[in-house]
């Protein structure tokens, strides 16, 4: 072959590869540079939802909405420690805005095979799911109305190189990348979205210590002697001693039942202008390894008349039964009432005590 007819193959050939290079960086251009402006959740569903669920791995949370004196509250459940709990109203509130906001995305890819979704965090290798049939990678948020029909189901990924985008689709969508302000809602974590303080204003439907009517406290020694002292708005200090107890928030969730066996401590009854109540029974927690000593306690409140109904009032933590009633929608279980306490630290503990103290 002479070298002109080689030099002209060789031009030829190169002449092609620039051809298929434009096609393929016009293309890939014309992909990741596509946006569109949309809201993740229609706002006339907002005040419609009855059951937002947030699925990871194996792990669900699942929230009820649920009505008391004209306000709407939301009930957690993490379906694996089968904890009931009070969601914080502002969490809830700040998540469904954000779902609600206009963003733009832009799209990355309209491939849905098992490969490229697992590249991008929406699923593993194998394509395996969930009991439920969601993702098993993805964090998957399903949000429906009463009568069980999901009317928003969008599904988060991995964040880009950034950290500050996070990819997201639908089931039927492409892949898109948006701004990542999703962060603090995507948790299967019960303690990222429940209610922290020990005395829940919100079951029962106060907003501070005005509205507390009488204190009972009963405290218990290490010989079951008990000191037992009132508080009623006539004492100086009233206010005072209802706000600091309205502060108080336990430092994680747990189930009743790890109280069961333990040493009471003590008991403090909160009575409202509303005819409701609450009951904090004080628990020793754990002990600390090194000296022996306790290094955390536990606390199980109970409400009790909620929303002027009448409630279960036992004394001991078996006494669950508040008065919820939900089924869910998609699982086939029933809640019949909360079911959470919290663990918190001596700090805790020494500012319960220090409530009976004139």
């Amino acid at each position: 072959m002479s070298e002109k007819k080689y030099l002209g193959i060789l031009v030829g050939a190169c002449g092609v590869l620039a051809v298929l290079c434009v096609v393929a960086f016009t293309g890939k251009k014309s992909l990741s540079g596509k946006t569109i402006d949309t809201v993740l959740l229609n706002e006339k569903y907002g005040s419609q939802l009855a059951c937002v669920e947030v699925v990871h791995h194996d792990t669900a949370l699942i929230f009820y909405k649920k009505e008391l004196s004209g306000k709407s509250l939301w009930i957690g459940f993490d379906a694996g420690s089968q904890l009931v709990f009070p969601v914080d109203s502002t969490c809830m509130e700040e998540f469904l805005a954000a779902m609600m906001q206009l963003r733009s995305l832009t799209l990355v890819s309209q491939k849905q095979d098992y490969a490229t979704l697992a590249s991008f965090g929406f699923a593993s290798e194998n394509g395996h799911t969930t009991e439920h049939g969601h993702l098993h990678e993805a964090y998957d948020l399903r949000f429906q109305l009463q009568d069980g029909s999901v009317v928003s189901q969008v599904l988060f990924g991995d964040k880009n190189y950034s950290g500050y985008r996070v990819y997201l689709k639908t089931p039927e969508s492409p892949i898109y990348l948006t701004q990542d302000d999703f962060y603090p809602w995507l948790s299967v974590s019960a303690k990222s979205w429940a209610e922290m303080d020990l005395v829940s204003r919100q079951l029962l439907d106060i907003s501070g210590e005005k509205d507390v009517q009488g204190l009972e406290i009963t405290l218990i020694d290490q010989k079951g002697a008990s000191l037992h002292k009132s508080f009623m708005p006539t004492n100086a200090d009233f206010s005072s001693k209802v706000s600091r107890l309205l502060s108080l928030r336990g430092g994680s969730l747990i189930a009743p039942s790890v109280a069961l066996g333990q040493s009471l401590l003590g008991e403090i009854t909160l009575y409202t202008g509303r005819g409701s109540q609450a009951v904090l029974q004080i628990y020793e927690g754990k002990f600390s390894q090194l000296d022996q000593e306790v290094s955390s306690y536990y606390v199980i409140p109970q409400i009790h008349s909620l929303d002027g109904g009448s409630m279960n009032s036992q004394s001991d933590v078996s006494g669950l039964n508040y008065g919820f009633e939900v089924k869910g929608l998609n699982y086939g279980f029933e809640v019949s009432g909360l079911n959470y306490g919290f663990e918190v630290s001596p700090w805790t503990w020494e500012s319960l005590q220090a409530l009976v103290q004139d």
